[in-house]
């Protein structure tokens, strides 16, 4: 049987007996303390240090702080019980914990540096800091009806099995960073008041948000996700942002809808990290073959690149690039995701140049008008032609033959719509293109 040091940072654990716990102390194995008179030192505020425990049952009222250091307890239940004090478990090791039933902790609670197995939390609420960081949870860790009032710290928990929190209230911070689960991570119907940090996170299965609420910021910088990430059933309050960058996934379950307006770097005028984000956002969609969604993220991508660019007045050059940018990249044909925009495009953009037309008219050299039975000159005659050349024009290009019949300064005009009509022409088929071939 293999035997486990609790002062170790390593731990093996095997189905121990509850009568056969090999904890050793740095003096030898560590004594065995009754229950009776672990709960009497309790209640008299004398915290508990290097003995082991059986059967320990907190329950009631206690006004003193309830300390545990290096104590290894088997079969804790902590039930209906109010703890006005902090309560501490520091570098312990607990089996088959059940705290249950609606307690209450007035002030602290903390498990730091612990090393759990077959422990249950559930019904309970933490009035003040909760704090589980860099404690050891071995099979599963198990949070249910849990409202943290303020920070939870899960900071660097690891977990070799599932790890799940379900109809739990985060109402301040909860700080999941650098945790490490060998299965998955669940929330299921969880409320989340203010920001909630994976940042760091490594999750070998899924990471499930199902149904759960959050009106503060999702920060997966830098996690590494392995498997499937669900946030398409989430909802979401006004401050609600999210946070990407550098996180390493290929398979988010995510919808446009739920990002647009609510990417942080984007919100604070970080366009290049905000950029980066997008091209993730964009080659998870690609590899999920949502072809429309990868569309969204690679049209905010390129948005936030032109963005991200240094532009001066001083160098003017710059300036002119970033609004041919804007006009015919963006505005022309959404950076190729659009071909639609180039159509509106090309229709106002004839439209324009039919009115200058319409303005030249007697600078054409028209043998006969369109409508030969009205003024040649007349308001009719001027749209009608006006609306033919700009058609012509834009779409022949250069080979139209209104340049061979104008004169004077509407060649200017036709010059342009000649070059901008070949340009718009180019953009509609390659977006066009785009959408078909995939």
């Amino acid at each position: 049987m293999t035997e486990l040091n609790p002062a170790s940072d390593d731990l093996e654990l095997t189905n121990h007996a509850p009568e056969e716990l090999p904890e050793d102390s740095p003096s030898g194995r560590l004594p065995l303390m009754e229950a009776a008179t672990a709960l009497a030192m309790l209640k008299e505020g004398k915290p508990l240090a290097d003995v082991r425990i059986e059967k320990l049952t907190l329950q009631g009222e206690f006004t003193a702080p309830i300390i545990f250091k290096n104590v290894v307890l088997d079969r804790l239940t902590i039930k209906k019980a109010i703890f006005h004090e902090v309560v501490e478990f520091a570098k312990c090791t607990i089996y088959r914990a059940r705290c249950e039933k609606k307690s209450t902790f007035e002030k602290s609670f903390c498990m730091h540096l612990c090393k759990l197995k077959g422990c249950i939390f559930s019904g309970l609420t933490i009035q003040g800091l909760a704090r589980f960081d860099l404690s050891q949870f071995f099979g599963k860790g198990d949070f249910k009806y849990c409202v943290f009032q303020k920070d939870a710290k899960f900071w660097e928990v690891t977990c070799d099995g599932w790890f799940g929190f379900q109809h739990c209230e985060f109402h301040g911070l909860a700080d999941l960073r650098s945790m490490s689960i060998g299965q998955g991570l669940t929330f299921n119907h969880c409320l989340f008041q203010q920001d909630a940090l994976f940042r760091g996170i490594s999750i070998e299965k899924k990471l499930d948000f199902d149904v759960s609420h959050f009106d503060g910021m999702i920060d997966l910088s830098k996690a590494k996700l392995r498997d499937f990430v669900y946030l398409e059933t989430i909802s979401q309050g006004v401050r609600q942002q999210f946070a990407f960058a550098n996180a390493v996934v290929d398979r988010m379950l995510i919808k446009p809808k739920q990002i647009e307006g609510r990417l942080a770097s984007e919100n604070s005028g970080n366009h290049e990290l905000a950029m980066r984000e997008y091209g993730l956002l964009k080659a998870i969609f690609q590899t999920l073959h949502r072809f429309d969604e990868e569309d969204w993220a690679y049209y905010r991508f390129k948005v936030n690149q032109r963005k991200s660019k240094p532009r001066s007045w001083l160098r003017p050059w710059t300036k002119l690039a970033q609004i041919c940018d804007l006009v015919f990249l963006d505005w022309g044909c959404g950076y190729g995701t659009n071909p639609g925009r180039a159509v509106v495009s090309a229709l106002l953009a004839m439209l324009f140049f039919a009115i200058l037309y319409a303005i030249g008219y007697q600078h054409f050299e028209i043998d006969s008008p369109p409508i030969a039975d009205l003024p040649a000159d007349g308001i009719i005659n001027r749209v009608v032609y006006s609306l033919m050349t700009t058609v012509s024009v834009f779409t022949s290009g250069f080979g139209g033959d209104q340049f061979n019949t104008a004169h004077g300064w509407v060649l200017i005009p036709l010059n342009i719509e000649a070059l901008l009509g070949t340009l718009l022409w180019g953009l509609f088929v390659v977006a066009f293109s785009r959408k078909v071939i995939r």
